[in-house]
């Protein structure tokens, strides 16, 4: 499974307690409000972990540098 920048810049505009998760073999970015109908989704990372990890307005080499850890991350998870 590959997260790429824009995952996470999509996850980094969608809002306090948003996140990237893992569903059914995809990715996609959940706003808070829609988590509990997606039960049983796999959390990559979560919007505040993100910017803490990257700062409040990333440069494209971070975000594409993030987006390659949590794909291994993914990988070592045998997803």
């Amino acid at each position: 499974m590959k997260v790429t920048a824009g995952d996470l810049k999509a996850l980094l505009r969608a809002g306090n307690g948003a996140r990237l998760v893992m569903q059914e073999g995809s990715l996609a970015v959940l706003p808070a409000e829609e988590l509990p109908r997606h039960e049983g989704a796999l959390t990559v990372i979560e919007r505040e972990a993100l910017r803490q990890r990257v700062g409040e307005e990333p440069d494209d080499r971070s975000l594409d540098e993030q987006a390659a850890i949590l794909s291994t991350e993914i990988d070592t998870l045998g997803a």
